[in-house]
């Protein structure tokens, strides 16, 4: 091969790369060029995201337990074997317990029954009396206070199905004295079946007194609910609100949350009636940590304050004051736009929310 052979292959070579060199440098440049502006252009991308009628808070589902203290309501005054005895709901007129064949009765009084009532007799017993008589169906004159003929008649046909001598007499300790009725009763053990009984023996205990409305938590639940913090008490159809008023650490570490109304007194309010007087009486309840909160909703990042202190958000139409209502889980609750507005997210928030515009 001639030297100019040679030399002509050799600068064919280095003119080839120099060319595909040449080559993979504007490619480069090109593809880093599209990378740069693509960056540019995500960065300058506004995100969005629409305002929707929501709901903002954080609560417990626990349990409200209603505790009425149960005391002694009565003491057994009949000799005799106890044939029946029956505990739990009980009202106007029922049986609580037999002794030999003497039904002792509950009646609905102010006081306790304390005498044998009979023809002639007069007083508040005799009045309780016949009010019960008038319950049960028995008598259908006015209550007077006085033992008379119709109260006499209509005490005789109690005995009767009763299985009672129809002596037309109730005798003291045949009727327990309740304040309200119906009522949750539990007897002593004294008072049991083949039990024999000489009198003095205590018979009858209710829940008397005021409730309490108590929320029993473990301590890590404590810890999450504020004082003050409100409890929504349901009973049926029935709905209340209560609030904390007193946190009590109990003997097995856990603390009892004492409720009362809002303004003071019994959750219940002027609905206690409506509450069986059980002992004890759980209740659906639900803790409100962070109080609900309904409206317009933002998320937390569209709002933004400006130096003097007032909130805005931004919109199509620009800048709209709005007032801060509450917030949780990222939402902000706002007054002053409505469902559907368009609100402008910082440069750079996640594409999220502008998928959810």
């Amino acid at each position: 091969m001639s030297a100019r052979s040679i030399v002509t292959k050799w600068l064919g070579l280095v003119v080839a790369i120099a060319l595909i060199s040449g080559a993979g440098w504007w490619a480069g440049r090109a593809t880093l060029s599209d990378r740069d502006q693509s960056s540019e252009q995500w960065a300058d991308r506004t995100a969005w995201a629409e305002a929707s009628e929501t709901e903002v808070g954080r609560s417990l589902a626990l349990t409200t337990t209603v505790r009425q203290p149960t005391n002694v309501v009565a003491t057994n005054v009949l000799p005799g074997v106890v044939r029946e005895a029956h505990e739990g709901m009980r009202n106007q007129g029922e049986i609580l317990y037999v002794v030999n064949d003497v039904p002792v009765r509950a009646v609905q009084a102010d006081l306790p029954f304390w005498r044998d009532i009979s023809y002639g007799t007069h007083g508040d017993d005799v009045a309780a009396l016949q009010q019960a008589l008038i319950d049960l169906g028995y008598l259908n004159t006015a209550v007077d206070g006085n033992f008379g003929n119709a109260t006499l008649t209509a005490v005789k046909h109690w005995q009767k199905d009763l299985s009672q001598n129809q002596t037309g007499t109730i005798g003291h300790g045949e009727l327990v004295a309740f304040k309200s009725l119906p009522v949750s009763v539990e007897l002593s053990e004294s008072i049991a079946p083949g039990t024999v009984l000489s009198g003095g023996e205590e018979a009858v205990m209710a829940p008397t007194g005021e409730r309490t409305f108590v929320v029993v938590v473990a301590s890590y639940q404590s810890e999450l609910i504020p004082p003050g913090a409100t409890v929504d008490v349901r009973y049926e159809e029935y709905e209340w609100q209560g609030i904390i008023v007193e946190r009590v650490e109990n003997i097995e570490g856990n603390f009892d949350l004492i409720l009362q109304e809002v303004d003071g007194g019994e959750v219940c309010g002027s609905d206690c009636d409506v509450l069986p007087p059980d002992s004890y009486l759980p209740l659906a309840s639900k803790v409100n940590i962070v109080p609900e909160v309904a409206g317009v909703g933002v998320p937390a990042m569209a709002v933004q304050t400006r130096p003097s202190g007032e909130t805005y958000v931004v919109t199509e139409d620009g800048e709209i004051d709005v007032v801060v209502a509450g917030s949780g889980q990222g939402i902000v609750i706002v007054d002053g736009i409505t469902s559907g507005t368009r609100v402008e997210l910082p440069v750079g928030a996640s594409n999220q929310a502008d998928q959810q515009s």
